[in-house]
């Protein structure tokens, strides 16, 4: 077969003018011992013959190696017809007339298929069948009927000569070329030693049925009557099915040899009334056989084609899908210990090019050593229970990083119906873990704000009458000396309690801020003193700021308690000295958030990063995942409250920004804070908070209506006010403030009411008393702060409020700041 083709071993070997020469000299001399058996079989003098394979070797070859080898068909042909009994004018003609037939042939085919020629392509095959073979063929027919009607050799009337050389061109071209073509051209895969034993028992047994009928070796007097034309059908179809254009073009070929064996020696179910009849009787059988096997070859291809590409597709789009979520497939046989793995598996084990993974021993070794008990037992569970798979486990890679995989699979069932295997995918689920511990870490620590925010609520309350009470004490001349240093223990415990419940606000996100423009860089240069003192000599603080720092939105002071907060944990971190950071930078962040932080969700845009950076003795994972709680702390006990980094926390994420913190042990640990850029220019310093206020005027005997249901916050507000020089309504609730309003002795000049009371708020109680006493100011004052409450909805914006815990100075200098506006 290889000969045949110019691309074939056999003449890859030989220069280009040799290769063309011995393949033309091949091709002639093929066509003429073609022809010469064909001429044996003459059945319309000595050259028109019922079936003429010279047809199928001169179209096949010049379909196959080129048109340009048509000289040697010439050749071939014009030997063939000189040696018949014919004049060589006429044998010429002939010739022409052979040659004419595979070049259009050949042509028609060639266009058809174009380079890539398939008899499994319906277009080839419609070609060959209904245009080229029976165009060539009367091509020929005309040539030679006309060539020897001139030369006066015809021994039949020109009509049954013409119609009996078509149809033998016809047959050798429906029968032997497409054989060639079949065989020839090197097909996409090769037929294995099994199938091409299959088609030889085809065709040996196509052989044997007809010899069975027909044949006299062996006699069956009742199979002799049986009619073996249907009966060779199935050894076509047979083989269309099963092997394609190649099977169906040999079974073809072997019908054919057998029928026309039988035909001419007189046999067979072809024989007529005359010769013609006969010649088409078989003519038509042939033709039948030959078109069917093409044909249903053809629709066999294309159908396996087709599934073989919607097949490819398929796993096309689920290779994509995987590769999207970058899912590795594997699987597993029991039986034989065997492990596979794709090279999506490969990369997210990080294995090297040399690195291989063969056996269960091999995959459970790259297990993380604490969830190797679990990982085994949950395979052996699906094993043993033919369940399916789906777990998460760790695993470590060769660098010593951990990464978490998820597995998901299904058993896989042996002939007897036993669970032999597994198979299934694997993903990274690192990713998705870490958001989702963010996530549980954000919802623990929501909780734990609005824990914290109700229980600063309850002891601003009490912090207010304790305040409160020991300044009246101090205020009596003539104390004991015990009783003044009480008093003062007293105070400096409630002040202690005030400064906690202020840090359990910070943290809840509860507290007031008062956010200004300004430059982070100018207030940690104006900080950096306070630094240094509390780091210490042996720790050394250092500025790294960025000049190009852009604007933040914060509140100064609670800024610089940031600051403190983290230092004085990096101190204790330090106990034999070390070195502080403080450090400022500008990043801008797309749509994912920073590279080395998975799993915070940042929004996208310009951010001014502070961080402070300690040489210390870092923390481990566990200790990283819990500092931002309350109260939990790795100090001894009685040095520390556990509330430094929470008021941290608390206070970043009020004023809008990110933190999050990274370390080792023995690596120190690192701060970031993100905050976002602001447009708008810095504003100038305001006074300090430790700047002394100047002196509360005494009131002038003014009505002052108290609404507070905690009766010691109520009576402790009306005495400091009384003391101050005002006349004081009290009442518990909003019912009873109405009731005061409706009847006062005198105008009501201002109301201090808390916001959350019974049966009815603070804000409906001042709602109600704008229409009672237009134009008296409100004063609002809550355990909550105005932030949390303007959250709820408990207050207006911009209404007057007052904090909780109070002193008497303070109850009594906001009420004459709201009566008479002191100018600062």
């Amino acid at each position: 077969m290889s000969a045949l083709h110019p691309s074939g071993r056999t003449w890859g070997r030989l220069p280009g003018p040799l290769r063309t020469v011995v393949i033309s000299v091949a091709l002639a001399a093929a066509y003429y011992a073609a022809a010469r058996f064909g001429l044996r079989y003459a059945s319309i003098g000595r050259s028109i013959s019922l079936v003429w394979p010279p047809t199928g070797i001169a179209l096949a070859a010049l379909t196959v190696l080129g048109l340009r080898y048509w000289p040697s068909v010439a050749v071939g042909a014009l030997l063939a017809n000189l040696a018949t009994p014919v004049p060589p004018l006429t044998a010429g003609l002939i010739a022409c007339g052979n040659t004419l037939e595979a070049l259009v042939v050949a042509l028609l085919l060639r266009r058809a298929g174009g380079d890539g020629l398939r008899l499994d392509a319906a277009r080839t095959v419609r070609t060959l069948v209904l245009a080229a073979v029976p165009l060539g063929a009367m091509v020929s027919a005309g040539f030679g009927v006309t060539a020897l009607h001139l030369a006066g050799g015809l021994e039949h009337s020109a009509p049954a000569a013409l119609s009996v050389w078509w149809t033998g061109d016809v047959l050798g071209g429906l029968v032997v070329g497409p054989l060639l073509l079949a065989w020839v051209v090197p097909r996409p895969t090769g037929a294995h030693a099994r199938g091409m034993v299959e088609i030889a028992l085809l065709c040996l047994g196509t052989v044997a049925v007809a010899e069975l009928l027909l044949g006299t070796l062996v006699r069956v007097p009742v199979l002799q009557q049986v009619d073996y034309l249907y009966l060779l059908f199935p050894f076509v179809i047979w083989a269309a099915l099963r092997f394609g254009p190649r099977g169906a073009t040999l079974a073809t070929f072997t019908v054919a040899a057998v029928a026309v064996w039988h035909t001419t020696r007189g046999g067979g179910p072809f024989i007529g009334t005359s010769e013609p009849a006969t010649l088409f009787a078989a003519a038509c059988y042939l033709a039948a056989v030959a078109v069917t096997g093409l044909t249903l070859a053809v629709a066999v291809s294309h159908e396996r084609a087709s599934a073989a590409a919607a097949t490819e597709l398929r796993e096309e789009e689920l290779r994509a899908a995987l590769d999207a979520a970058r899912m590795g497939t594997w699987s597993w046989t029991a039986v034989d210990d065997r492990v596979l793995w794709d090279a999506t598996m490969r990369e997210l084990y990080h294995l090297a090019p040399n690195e291989s993974v063969g056996t269960y021993g091999d995959f459970m070794a790259r297990v993380h050593p604490e969830d190797r008990d679990y990982t085994a037992s949950t395979i052996g569970q699906a094993m043993d229970r033919g369940t399916r798979l789906d777990f998460e486990f760790r695993i470590v890679l060769p660098d010593g990083r951990i990464r978490w995989l998820a597995n998901r699979g299904r058993v896989r069932l042996g002939p007897e119906g036993r669970v032999v295997g597994l198979t299934g995918v694997t993903s990274d689920v690192t990713d998705r873990r870490a958001a989702e511990e963010q996530l549980r870490q954000a919802h623990r620590m929501e909780s734990i704000g609005r824990l914290a925010g109700g229980v600063a609520h309850e002891a601003n309350n009490q912090m207010s009458v304790i305040i409160a009470a020991t300044e009246f004490i101090r205020r009596h001349p003539g104390l004991p000396l015990e009783v003044t240093t009480d008093v003062e223990h007293i105070r400096r415990a409630a002040d202690r309690t005030a400064a906690v419940t202020a840090q359990l606000l910070a943290f809840s996100r509860r507290q007031v801020l008062k956010p200004v423009v300004l430059d982070l860089n100018e207030v940690l240069q104006r900080f950096v003193p306070v630094l240094r003192r509390s780091m210490g000599e042996d720790c050394r603080v250092t500025l790294q700021l960025d000049p190009g720092l852009a604007p933040v939105r914060a509140d100064p002071g609670q800024l610089e308690q940031v600051v403190l907060n983290l230092a004085l944990n990096a101190r204790d971190a330090m106990p034999t000295g070390g070195e502080l950071v403080v450090e400022t930078a500008m990043v801008e962040l797309g749509d994912g958030p920073p590279p080395e932080e998975a799993g915070m969700e940042m929004a996208p845009g310009r951010y001014a990063v502070l961080s402070v950076r300690d040489t210390g003795r870092g923390m481990d994972r566990a200790t990283l995942a819990n500092i931002f709680e309350p109260f939990f702390t790795t100090k001894d006990v009685g040095r520390g409250s556990g509330l430094g980094l929470s008021t941290v926390y608390g206070i970043v994420k009020q004023s809008g920004g990110y933190i999050w913190a990274t370390s080792a042990p023995d690596r120190g640990s690192t701060f970031r804070i993100y905050l976002p850029q602001t447009a708008a220019t810095p504003e100038r310093s305001r006074v300090s908070a430790s700047h002394p206020h100047p002196g509360v005027a005494p009131g002038q005997g003014e009505l002052i209506l108290v609404a507070e249901d905690e009766e010691q916050v109520r009576r402790v507000a009306a005495r400091a006010l009384t003391e101050a020089g005002y006349q004081v309504l009290e009442a518990s609730n909003g019912r009873e403030a109405l009731e005061h309003a409706a009847r006062a002795p005198a105008r009501i000049r201002l109301v201090l009411t808390d916001v959350v009371m019974p049966e009815m708020s603070g804000r409906e109680l001042a709602e109600r008393l704008a229409i009672l006493l237009p134009g008296t100011p409100v004063l609002f004052t809550s355990g909550y702060t105005d932030g949390e409450i303007l959250r709820r909805g408990l207050l207006a914006p911009q209404s007057d409020f007052l904090g909780k815990p109070f002193s008497p100075e303070a109850v009594v200098r906001a009420v004459r700041e709201r009566l008479a506006p002191i100018k600062v």
